[in-house]
Parts: structure tokens; C-alpha cells; sequence
């Protein structure tokens, strides 16, 4: 697929924040696709992380973000030219072989945005909740589609086997778009997905990059606040992320122009 100029790839110096909304459409347009009534997705691997003490993990392609201190391979920027597409039933599978042979319990969607083919991933979980051989589904999300769409969440708290992780980026709408690329006016989006998964119930807990090297203190605080007026618990248990040099990393930094101390 050619895709035009006004589809980002990374953050540059000169970049224009885009619509979350247009983007996460158009990268659904490339990476989901329906085939007899089934929505498939493009993954570029199945594998076990260290993370989270050991799990396994389908490699989504396709982001809405572009975050400048991602560390998701090259297929977030370019998901036309990476991946195939596999449907819901033959990646829990995978998952499930996965987690029987490695004798690990835990598995998760993983590289990009899950929630960017919501049909997709809701298949997957229906599946994932009758084998036996996975006991936790970490769902990582920006929480950018939950936020426009509560059907997702209801949808999601079906299944017992979830726990979401949503990641904040920013605690300034300012520094979200500077950070994301997305325009500062969908600031707010994540922060109403975490209010969507409390009315319905869901377990999840939030991380946010707070690194000092790009998070100042006042916003740092700003963000804590912000969290503790939708619920107390939320800024008790916050995860606080700090960015790694991948070689991913490097290179978003660097297209950025961001110049951090390593």
C-alpha cells in the first residue's frame, strides 16, 4: 500500500501534530483486514519477553502514536512494508503453544497498539479465556481507542484472564503533542479510557514516561494530581517509566532532535 506524505512516520523538528482519530483509522486500514467475517491482523513475531517475569507475546504491527522515545521496532513507522496477517484463532494458539512449552502462565500483545483492530483482539481473548495454559493476558495500551470507543471496555471486562496496562505519556497537553505527535485536544483520551475501566470493572493499572530527562517535576506532579482526582489508588500504584537505548529509540531521538544524557 502507498500510503501519502500525511501519513507520519516519527517526530521530526518540523513536524505537524496530526488527529489521533484519522491516523488510528488509516493504520487500521493497513494492518487489519476482514476475511470471511474475521478480522486478521499483521504480526511480525511470536515470542518469549523477559518482562513480567516471562511471557509470551504476538508482535503487533501498527501504532497511533509516535512517541519519539518508543522503543517498538521499524514496523510502528512503516507497517505496510512488515508483517503478515494472522487471524484471532491461530494467534491464541501460538500464545498457547507458546506458554505449554515454555511452561509460562502469562501472554500478551505486545510492539504496537492492540486495540487498533478491536475485533481482532477481542476474538483473541475469547480464546485465550478457554486455554488452560495461559492465566493472565497483560493488555498494553495507550488507551487512545478505549477512550473514543467505551464498547471496547465493556467488552474487554468479559473476560477474567485480563489485566490492562495503560501507558500515559505526558501530564500536559502540550507535551503530549511534543511528545506523541498527536495534537494536544487528545490529551484527554487515555485518561477517560482509565475512567471507562473503573466504571466497568476491569483490572488494570497505570505506568506513564516520567522520566526526569524529558518530565519536569511540576509536570510530573501535575500528572500525579491529575490521577489521584479520578482515583487515589491510580498515583499510589503508578509505574513510572524511564527510556532505554534501544537501537529504535536512538534513532526516533535522534530524527527528533531530542538529546538526552545516557
Amino acid at each position: 500500500m502507498e500510503l501519502s506524505n500525511r501519513y507520519p512516520r516519527f517526530i521530526t523538528p518540523d513536524f505537524r501534530p496530526y488527529d489521533v482519530i484519522e491516523i488510528s483509522n488509516i493504520t487500521r486500514s493497513i494492518v487489519c483486514r476482514h476475511v470471511k467475517r474475521v478480522e486478521e491482523r499483521k504480526y511480525t513475531d511470536f515470542y518469549v519477553a523477559g518482562v513480567y517475569r516471562g511471557i509470551v507475546t504476538g508482535c503487533v504491527v501498527g501504532c497511533n502514536l509516535r512517541c519519539f522515545f518508543c522503543w517498538s521496532p521499524i514496523s510502528r513507522d512503516f507497517p505496510e512494508r512488515f508483517g503478515e496477517f494472522y487471524s484471532s484463532t491461530k494467534v491464541a494458539e501460538i500464545l498457547c503453544n507458546l506458554a505449554k512449552h515454555h511452561r509460562i502462565r502469562k501472554a500478551r500483545l505486545s510492539c504496537g497498539e492492540p486495540t487498533i483492530c478491536p475485533q481482532h483482539l477481542i476474538e483473541v481473548l475469547e480464546y485465550i479465556e478457554k486455554c488452560r495454559d495461559i492465566e493472565l493476558f497483560i493488555l498494553e495500551t495507550n488507551g487512545i481507542i478505549m477512550g473514543i470507543d467505551e464498547s471496547i471496555v465493556k467488552k474487554i471486562s468479559n473476560y477474567s484472564k485480563v489485566y490492562v496496562r495503560v501507558s500515559l505519556k505526558a501530564g500536559r497537553p502540550e507535551k503530549f503533542e511534543e511528545r506523541t505527535g498527536a495534537r494536544r485536544e487528545f490529551f484527554e483520551l487515555p485518561f477517560r479510557a482509565i475512567k471507562y475501566l473503573l466504571r466497568h470493572g476491569v483490572k488494570f493499572h497505570v505506568a506513564a514516561m516520567t522520566d526526569p530527562r524529558i518530565m519536569s517535576v511540576d509536570e510530573r506532579r501535575e500528572l500525579i494530581n491529575k490521577l489521584a482526582s479520578i482515583d487515589p489508588w491510580l498515583a499510589q500504584w503508578l509505574e513510572e517509566e524511564d527510556i532505554d537505548p534501544y537501537r529504535t529509540t536512538l534513532f526516533r531521538l535522534r530524527k527528533a532532535g531530542v538529546k538526552l544524557k545516557w
